[in-house]
This record gives C-alpha cells, structure tokens and sequence, in this order.
C-alpha cells in the first residue's frame, strides 16, 4: 500500500469504523502469511488495514467461566495464557513455528486466516473456543457483535461468514474442568519448526468410567480445520475402554476424505489419525514411553 492507504487505528471503534469504510481492504496483523504474498508473489494493496494498534484487541481477558484473547495479542501471549490454563500444551506450544513468528503472529490471525493445516483452530476446537466478530452499525453509531463456535466460522478452504464490514475481535476459551483430559499431537515431517501434515486435538472427561465430554478437533485432513463430529458420537456416553477406541478409530478414519500433497498422502494422514486416538488412549492410562520423543537417554542406557 503506498502512503496514505496504510491504515492503523488505535481504538476499537475506530478499527472498525475504518473497515465500515473500507472493506475491501486488507486487513493484516502480524503479516507473517500476509507478508510472503508480497515478497514472494508480489501481491500489492490498494489499502491495508492493521489491527495491531487497536489496545482493546491486545488483552487477555479473564473471567469466570472463559478467557477472551484479543485478535492483537500474539501469538507467544496467546499460548502463554492457554499453557498457564492447561499446562499439558506446553510442548505443543513451543512446537509452534519459530520464536520470531510466535512473536510477530497474532492468534487472531491464525484463526482468520483458517489455514487447514493451521495448528491453532484444532486445538480451540477442542477446546470448545468460540470467536465474537465484531462490526460498525453506522445507523446506531454503535459496535454490533455476534459470536459462534470456531469450527462454525468456516465455509470452505480459507473462506469464512464474516461480512465484508466485520472483524474477528476476540477468541473466547472455557476455562478447563478438573477432570479434564487432553493432548494435542502434531505429526510433520521434521519436528521442529515444521508444518503439520496432521494436527488431532482431543478433550475428555469421564463420569463413572464412561465418556462424559468429548472433543476432537483436527486439522491437515480436509478443506477447513474441522471438528470430528462422528467419532464424538461414536464415543460419547461409551465405556472408556480398548474395545470402544478401536470403534472410534474406525470411525475416525473413515469421517475424513483428506488428500495426498508433498506433506503426505492421504492414506497416511487416515491412519494416523486413528493411531493418535490410540496414542491418546494409551497416555490416559498412564503410559507415558510411546514415542521417541518421550523416552530420555538415561532409560535406554
């Protein structure tokens, strides 16, 4: 965008006032996908729209029942705040890119962007997240708001419902339950610093040995990040047992059509993502040496 065109409003109000007036432009954050566009496919601009200076939107919020991350925060405060909630992320946390884009990025970004190979949104879909999309009624001179589950922001591969006038504001995220069970797996690869071919995020909590809360979200196996409805309902209400994770593995399978790319075909993104519903049974009966990244040296000497 040339001078004039770039443009930084610094309240909330004014963001969105700004993309009332402008809503062709292109919004950005911390252009760590926006930005290879430019340098890599010379994409340019006619205006864009930063977010980042918005200070409404560079909070995290905490309440009761959920946190509200702003769109601006980045993504290493983001991760931080969910780690400090549930500390089992902190491994995937740190999987996250590199230090310099957690630090540039923004988590609102990521989720706008939808990405299906994004790492965040299976995990907020796990985690039952919810976005409030955000816009200017003119008529009223007001903010307006509406807010869904993330896995319901999607219509097709980096297409979304937002309205050309509105903003993703905030990601609101339940705080967890004591009985809360989850893991997150990231299979790319190389480990470090790499993209996911698969990403599987899964919640429990059980109730008498049988399921209560479950949800999957998982990415890298179809055109949007996406929640695992039927293996769910495969699984819910169920004996937490072996012979009601082999079901759901089947039916894991079998729920997504993913494709074959340089990151992997699609048969091996199919049977992963039934081996990690076995990972994550095995982990909640305490089995911790199951991948090599998880047995030290001084067990195998």
């Amino acid at each position: 965008a040339q001078a004039g065109n770039y443009l930084r409003p610094t309240t909330l109000s004014g963001l969105l006032q700004a993309r009332a007036a402008h809503p062709q432009a292109q919004v950005v954050a911390g252009t760590t996908d926006v930005g290879l566009w430019i340098n890599k496919m010379h994409k340019r601009f006619a205006q864009v729209l930063d977010v980042t200076a918005a200070q409404e939107l560079k909070r995290v919020e905490t309440y009761p029942h959920h946190i509200a991350i702003g769109a601006a925060v980045s993504l290493h405060q983001a991760y931080a705040a969910l780690v400090s909630e549930r500390p089992p992320l902190k491994t995937f946390a740190q999987r996250f890119a590199g230090l310099p884009v957690r630090n540039s990025g923004t988590l609102g970004g990521n989720v706008a962007n939808g990405s299906p190979i994004g790492d965040s949104m299976p995990l907020l879909i796990a985690l039952d997240a919810s976005v409030v999309l955000m816009r200017w009624d003119a008529k009223r001179k007001q903010i307006t708001h509406r807010e869904l589950r993330l896995e319901d922001l999607y219509t097709g591969y980096r297409t979304n419902v937002m309205k050309p006038d509105e903003l993703l504001c905030w990601i609101k995220v339940p705080r967890p339950a004591e009985t809360e069970f989850l893991r997150v797996y990231k299979i790319s690869k190389r480990f470090d610093d790499d993209i996911s071919a698969v990403c599987l995020a899964i919640r429990m909590t059980l109730a008498d040995g049988k399921v209560g809360t479950i949800s999957i979200g998982a990415g890298g196996v179809a055109a949007t990040p996406v929640r695992a409805r039927q293996t769910e309902a495969t699984l819910r209400g169920q004996v937490w047992s072996a012979d009601t994770v082999m079901a759901a593995v089947a039916a894991l399978r079998a729920e997504f059509q993913p494709i074959s790319d340089m990151r992997a075909s699609a048969a091996y993104r199919q049977t992963v993502l039934g081996n990690l519903l076995q990972r994550f049974w095995l982990e909640s009966q305490g089995l911790q040496a199951i991948n090599l990244e998880s047995v030290s040296m001084e067990a195998l000497a």
